[in-house]
């Protein structure tokens, strides 16, 4: 599959579909996470986060999830705060490809997408987190333009932490070369 080629059509997730955004997160996880966390933070955090009532939970409360499909094959999901209209920077939480189309320019396809929503909303800038370990994640995020600006340590219950940097993207030149 070539860059070029890529057609993305993103769709706002509705609640019934939780089970694709499980279905990515299922797979995404291992592969992304498999060799940076223990395997029982890993299960366990899959499960807390992905469970079908703690998805849409998130959906009700929270995040605002966008699916990205292929052909009408969904290739990965993002979420952002639900209520990103608040502030001059729009907060994605999630933003996972399927490990099969990873390295073929979807990720910034995604990210040029909600920069494009960020600007439409009056945001000036894009925030996320990133888990400091997972070094693939890091330098994509950089070479994209986001830098750190901090660290936060979350408590997600049964022992476990996870430490992520804080990461900004300035929108101001628009999309993502």
């Amino acid at each position: 599959m070539q860059k070029s080629s890529i057609h993305i059509a993103f769709q706002h997730a509705r609640p019934g579909e939780w089970k694709i955004i499980q279905t990515i997160a299922h797979a995404t996880w291992p592969v992304t996470y498999g060799q940076l966390l223990p395997a029982g933070q890993l299960e366990y955090m899959l499960d807390l986060i992905y469970n079908e009532e703690a998805i849409k939970q998130q959906m009700n409360l929270a995040q605002q999830f966008i699916i990205g499909y292929s052909s009408n094959e969904p290739l990965g999901f993002a979420s952002i705060e639900k209520q990103f209209k608040s502030s001059s920077s729009m907060m994605i939480h999630k933003l996972y490809i399927l490990p099969a189309f990873q390295g073929n320019g979807i990720g910034r396809i995604f990210l040029n997408y909600l920069t494009n929503l960020a600007t439409q909303t009056g945001h000036s800038e894009l925030t996320l987190k990133v888990f400091v370990r997972n070094q693939n994640a890091i330098r994509f995020y950089q070479h994209l333009g986001f830098h750190s600006i901090g660290e936060v340590v979350t408590e997600i219950g049964n022992g476990y932490t996870v430490k992520d940097y804080v990461m900004l993207r300035e929108i101001g030149n628009g999309l993502l070369a």
